[in-house]
């Protein structure tokens, strides 16, 4: 070995010591794969499965099993692969991920569903204008209800569901929250639009029992069929100041979106 190094002065050529054949754990050569080192044979992972959780985009190197298909069927939540004819529908919506599409007779209007934990859930706000009741599209302009779907009271919201599908409880609401975690700075990353979960939670505001609509692009409201003792009714609330989603009780005369839950 020479003096330069044995003093630590090595002549490095990648990961490798020209002079002594010494080893370092940086430069690797991965241009025969991104498993092993072709210079000094140390066995690396560094494999980019991005692209594809089952063939890395700089080798080509395969692996089984890795793609995650809980939340969607035919397309891994992880890399994006997409795949074919894995669904297993019912009424146009899957019942292992919950993906799938339901339309309501009453008008014809197509809405996506999705999964969350055991509950199959509507991935946008309710948009039927009943025959008797009373809904509202925020500020009375009806280009709003495109996006955010009407603001209902809750005697109109409970009347007008469509058969197999329900206003859902408090506790369900509940079960959601803890499903994606129980936080509730978390959870509303999962909820809102473009959020993980596909939940898509759009900011459709609400109406005062008084006739004022506020919180467009700020807040959603979400109804349950849960009130409480005090005659207060509980909702479910994403605000998009405080980044929070939480339950919230307020007066039944009050107008707020719909989601509706699939009966088991």
């Amino acid at each position: 070995m020479s003096l330069k190094c044995k003093i630590g002065l090595h002549s490095w050529v990648g990961c490798k010591c020209s002079s002594c054949g010494a080893t370092r754990d940086k430069e690797h050569d991965t241009s025969n794969g991104c498993g092993k080192c072709s210079k000094c044979g140390k066995e690396l992972d560094l494999h980019e499965w991005s692209k594809n959780c089952e063939k890395c985009s700089k080798c080509g190197k395969t692996r089984e099993a890795h793609h995650s298909w809980e939340k969607d069927c035919e397309k891994c939540s992880t890399c994006g692969t997409t795949r074919n004819d894995k669904h297993h529908k019912v009424n146009g919506i899957c019942q292992v991920c919950g993906h799938g599409t339901f339309v309501d007779e009453n008008d014809k209007r197509t809405y996506k569903t999705i999964k969350i934990g055991e509950q199959i859930i509507m991935a946008e706000n309710f948009a039927r204008k009943p025959a008797t009741g009373n809904c509202w599209a925020y500020e009375d302009h009806s280009n709003n209800v495109t996006k955010h779907g009407y603001l209902y009271d809750l005697e109109t919201a409970k009347a007008m569901v469509p058969k197999g599908w329900h206003l859902p409880s408090k506790a369900e609401w509940q079960t959601l929250h803890h499903f994606l975690g129980d936080d509730d700075k978390k959870v509303y990353d999962h909820l809102k639009a473009g959020g993980s979960s596909g939940f898509d939670g759009v900011f459709g505001g609400w109406r005062s029992a008084k006739g004022t609509f506020n919180g467009l692009g700020a807040s959603a409201h979400f109804w349950s069929d849960t009130a409480d003792a005090d005659g207060k009714v509980w909702h479910y609330k994403l605000g998009a100041f405080s980044h929070k989603a939480e339950l919230e009780k307020g007066d039944a005369g009050l107008a707020l979106s719909v989601r509706l839950f699939l009966d088991k």
